[in-house]
């Protein structure tokens, strides 16, 4: 990955250490080599920096090597911002597009990858998956790392961030993850993942079945208690049988007693005959009072609901009348909202036309704007090195030989002769360069008042679409309105027609009411008449007594059948629970192969779990990271050897020694010091040999990867790393740099320092200070 062209607009770093509001770097002229970022703190060099990759994340400031771990709204000052970012990769050229707004509370971001085909054409980016960046965060952060791979491998191997975290802290588990991806052993990982999703599967069988064999236990149980209740059931039957042998006996009593009352009343026969004419009397009378009362609640049920129907109509009709004048008025609406849209769609039309021929000019003024500020950067350099030249240039005149022979040949004349000659040709790069910036700026002055009014028409566009959708809703309305209008009259009709039923609904309601309580008073008046006769021939009747013991008999008949249907009930339930029992004996008798299924199935969950632990970080992984172990342990030594000398090496362990004597998967970084004869771990050694040892590794893992793992990396990236360094190691730091770059195949290392002696030593230097507005 080779940065070419940056472009930062919106970002706080870039305001408050440059004092403007946007900034671009041509990174594709710079020789090769290292590049050093030069400026005071705060200066925004650390800003550039962290975006001169494509990846989502400004690393120095990531609390991980996550995009979940970073936003880059903690790092916007303005409404709107965006980074620009072309880059190369494989003889690819990509262009980055991070485009952020935040108009209100909430913001928008949208990320965009492009690829510029042979024609010199931009085309949206599709990864080899089929994944299309479309905008979308995921899709943006998918397409990129099918480019350039992941984001952990990129930032561990090739780009040294301010506050990263050291390789010698990360735990077991941690190390494993990131040497698995940096080996490209993932689909290791994803193996022992499907493995362990089929363990997943089979389980859940195996709980269907367990969950069987539970359900078999309490079916064992449920045995039991039927086979109980069995037992329970035919006792129940033998005490019912002896109740109603019980009520048999009293059966036969209460008939001898009826028989004697009955004899006496034969006596009276007279009696009695009238006795059961007035009790048939009385029931008919009480059976013509509930049909009568049964049949106005019903006249008055059905007269409601016929009312409040009509009721309902009644308001639908006057609320359709209600509204005539807004109806027969709506064909005029409809007019007026016609002729607002024809007037708005031709004023869209003109500023749209406007708008159009406006917006190239803006492109070009912007263009303009940006060449304008980079020849006056170039002139104000130019400038200051044509005064150095005429100073050396001047000594010519004010040496003591001047006028002698011997002046036009002094070699120690040699240098300011140079200094005279360069001068003459930088006064003519500068006269060149003043006649360019006349030619921008001129340009800028022609184009700045024209485009001046290209926000107005936008404004004045906006507008007029606001309006042009208010009258075609307006439109709207008014035609649903006025397609209403035949309603008008059949509502008038309909309402006349639904008061004069209503009316008539009242008046049958008042005469349901009338007759019923005229009905109600001759029958509860004849009721009265029976039941003071009935009194009055009572006094001297049995056929109270006879009717208690007719009670009586029948209560004794109503529980002799109860019981028969409680013994039959009980004969019944006893035959269903034996079924039941059958049932349970036959569904139990499978229980054995039930269980031998459970335990197979179990076997073969053991033999998943076990290939997914060998194919993941304690199995295949484990192995590979070992085999890896002593080629990355050699690059590191041999760079240490190439750039510090033969004092310290390094050893990677991936297992450790128990108590017992067994090996365990673990992780630790040991150096051993030849000066000292002594070996130590990286966590307590010095700052500055920790920082020295750690990019030593880092480096050594990015030259591993370019020599093994396919990883064509064409630039590096460091943020003051050597900070806690003396100067004799800074020197040797430096020589790093170029043995990496020189054994790595690298093109470009982009290195921040705040030791000048080191910014001397770069290829090239960016002053961010000298971008300062």
């Amino acid at each position: 990955m080779r940065p070419l062209i940056l472009t930062l607009e919106g970002f706080h770093g870039v305001r408050d250490g440059m004092k403007r509001e946007s900034v671009t770097l041509d990174l594709e002229s710079l020789p090769m080599g290292l590049i050093a970022l030069r400026g005071p703190n705060g200066a925004g060099k650390s800003t550039v920096m962290d975006n001169l990759h494509p990846y989502r994340i400004m690393p120095s400031h990531a609390a991980k090597l996550s995009v979940d771990a970073f936003s880059y709204w903690d790092h916007l000052c303005a409404p709107q911002a965006q980074k620009i970012l072309e880059w190369e990769h494989a003889n690819v050229r990509y262009r980055s597009t991070f485009a952020f707004r935040r108009p209100g509370k909430t913001g928008k971001a949208e990320y965009f990858l492009a690829w510029r085909d042979k024609a010199g054409l931009w085309q949206p980016f599709s990864a080899p998956d089929g994944t299309k960046s479309d905008g979308k965060a995921e899709t943006y952060d998918r397409c990129v790392e099918s480019v350039c791979g992941s984001l952990e491998t990129f930032f561990t191997s090739v780009f040294s961030a301010q506050n990263r975290r050291p390789l010698a802290s990360y735990n077991t588990g941690e190390i494993k993850s990131l040497l698995a991806d940096l080996l490209h052993i993932d689909h290791l990982r994803a193996q022992a993942a499907k493995a362990a999703d089929v363990a997943k599967v089979l389980g859940v069988s195996l709980d269907g079945i367990q969950r069987e064999l539970a359900a078999l236990s309490q079916k064992r149980e449920s045995l039991a208690l039927t086979e109980r209740a069995i037992a329970a059931d035919i006792e129940s039957i033998a005490v019912a049988r002896r109740e109603r042998e019980t009520l048999h006996g009293d059966a036969q009593t209460l008939a001898q007693q009826r028989a004697t009352l009955a004899a006496k009343q034969a006596e009276s026969a007279t009696t009695e005959a009238r006795l059961r004419e007035l009790e048939k009397q009385r029931t008919d009378v009480d059976a013509s009072l509930t049909r009568m009362t049964s049949q106005a609640d019903q006249l008055v049920r059905q007269l409601g609901e016929r009312r409040a129907g009509l009721a309902k109509t009644i308001a639908s009709h006057e609320a359709t009348l209600s509204q005539r004048a807004r109806i027969e008025g709506a064909q005029a609406q409809c007019d007026q909202a016609q002729l607002v849209i024809s007037r708005e769609e031709a004023r869209v039309k003109s500023l749209q036309v406007e708008i159009a021929e406006l917006e190239p000019k803006q492109t070009t003024l912007t263009q303009a704007k940006a060449l304008l500020e980079g020849v006056q950067s170039q002139g104000q350099s130019q400038a200051a090195l044509l005064a150095t030249l005429q100073q050396q240039a001047a000594v010519i005149d004010q040496v003591p030989c001047a006028g002698h022979d011997m002046h036009a040949t002094c070699p120690l004349l040699a240098q300011a002769r140079e200094a005279a000659a360069k001068a003459g040709e930088q006064r003519i790069s500068i006269a060149n360069l003043r006649t360019s910036y006349r030619e921008r700026k001129a340009l800028v002055e022609q184009l700045t008042p024209v485009v001046e009014g290209l926000a107005d028409r936008r404004n004045a566009l906006r507008a007029a679409n606001d309006a042009l959708a208010k009258a075609r809703s307006d439109l709207q309305a008014a035609t649903t309105l006025a397609a209403r209008k035949p309603l008008l009259e059949a509502a008038a009709n309909g309402l006349a027609e639904a008061q004069q039923e209503l009316a008539n609904a009242n008046a049958q309601l008042a005469q349901v009411g009338e007759h019923r309580a005229a009905e109600t008073v001759r029958l509860q008046a004849a009721l009265r008449d029976i039941g003071v006769e009935v009194a009055r021939l009572s006094a001297h009747d049995v056929t109270a007594a006879i009717a208690d013991l007719d009670r009586k008999l029948v209560a004794n008949r109503e529980a002799n059948a109860a019981l028969d249907a409680r013994i039959e009930a009980l004969i019944r339930q006893q035959a269903t629970r034996e079924t039941q029992r059958d049932a349970l004996q036959m569904e139990l008798s499978g229980a054995d192969a039930t269980r031998s299924r459970a335990e197979r199935l179990s076997d073969e969950i053991a033999h998943w779990k076990l290939l997914a632990k060998g194919l993941g970080n304690d199995g295949l992984i484990a192995l590979t990271i070992d085999d890896a172990g002593p080629a990355l342990t050699q690059t590191v030594n041999d760079l240490l050897l190439a750039c510090y000398g033969p004092r310290f090496t390094v050893e990677i362990r991936t297992q450790r020694a128990l108590a017992s004597g067994d090996l365990r998967e673990g992780f630790e970084i040991l150096v051993h010091d030849a000066d000292n004869d002594s070996t130590k771990s990286v966590s307590v050694m010095s700052g500055g040999q920790k920082v020295w040892i750690n990019e030593c590794l880092t480096r050594g893992i990015a030259l591993y990867l370019a020599r093994n793992a396919g990883e064509p990396y064409e630039s590096l990236f460091s943020d003051e790393s050597d900070g806690p360094l003396d100067p004799a190691r800074k020197v040797q730091f430096m020589r790093m740099k170029r043995e990496v770059l020189r054994q790595g195949g690298y093109s470009r290392e982009f290195f921040i320092s705040q030791t000048p002696d080191l910014v001397l030593e770069a290829d090239a230097v960016i002053d961010v200070e000298a971008l300062a507005a």
